[in-house]
């Protein structure tokens, strides 16, 4: 009697032996199972994070990029528009210097002629070519007065362009300065957001090792659990 007690209490033993495996079996798969889902929504929320990071930085490298374009095309259509207007205002005023040059010569050669002419006629017209010097002397100087006229208007106008080009010269400056705030600010905001990312990365590895403490943690329950229970 006492035996077949003995067996009884034996195959009792190993049948709750054998149940309590069974639900420690479950406990490591339903705690796989959690870390398993952990695992794999850390992972998705990273990815969603890198995802995220990789559009805006190259969102911020295009405009960037597109901004930087925009005013370096703008600053050389000024740069040629203002170098058009130069060279054209130059021809303009080299083509009215060499006509007036032309034409002061060739009537300095006129009046040569013609004074030779009422040099050789002076004995017998020397009032009416003088009179006639005198009134051609005056019509001269009267050009010659016209033409430093507008020598000096040309001259103001030069002037005002060279003052327009100084004003665009500090207005590119400006503009050049403005590109280098920008750069500094995409750098600085470029720097936040590795600093971000490394943020990140550092939790990753905190959670990464606070998993494994915890896995290790666990194991050791289910051993000492185990042990105890034979």
């Amino acid at each position: 009697m006492f035996d077949r007690d003995l067996d009884e209490a034996e195959e009792q033993y190993q049948m709750a032996l054998r149940n309590h495996l069974v639900h420690v079996d479950e406990l490591i798969d339903l705690q796989n199972s959690r870390l398993r889902g952990l695992n794999e929504e850390f992972i998705r929320d990273t990815e969603i994070v890198k995802n995220e990071f990789d559009s805006d930085k190259e969102y911020i490298d295009m405009s960037h990029s597109q901004e930087r374009q925009e005013l370096l095309d703008m600053i050389e259509t000024i740069k040629e528009n203002e170098e058009n207007k130069l060279n054209e205002m130059r021809n303009a005023f080299e083509s009215t210097r060499e006509e007036t040059k032309n034409r002061n010569v060739e009537e300095l050669e006129t009046m040569k002629q013609d004074l030779i002419k009422k040099i050789e006629e002076l004995d017998k017209s020397f009032e009416v070519a003088f009179n006639r010097f005198v009134s051609e002397t005056n019509q001269k100087a009267a050009l010659y007065e016209d033409l430093l006229t507008n020598n000096q208007k040309d001259s103001d106008q030069i002037n005002m362009f060279q003052r327009q080009i100084n004003r665009l010269k500090e207005q590119t400056t400006y503009l050049t300065m403005k590109i280098n705030q920008n750069k500094k600010e995409c750098d600085e905001r470029n720097t936040r957001v590795k600093l971000e990312r490394d943020s990140i990365v550092s939790h990753y590895h905190q959670l990464k090792k606070t998993m494994q403490q915890t896995r290790d943690k666990e194991e050791r329950r289910l051993g000492d659990l185990t042990m105890n229970s034979k």
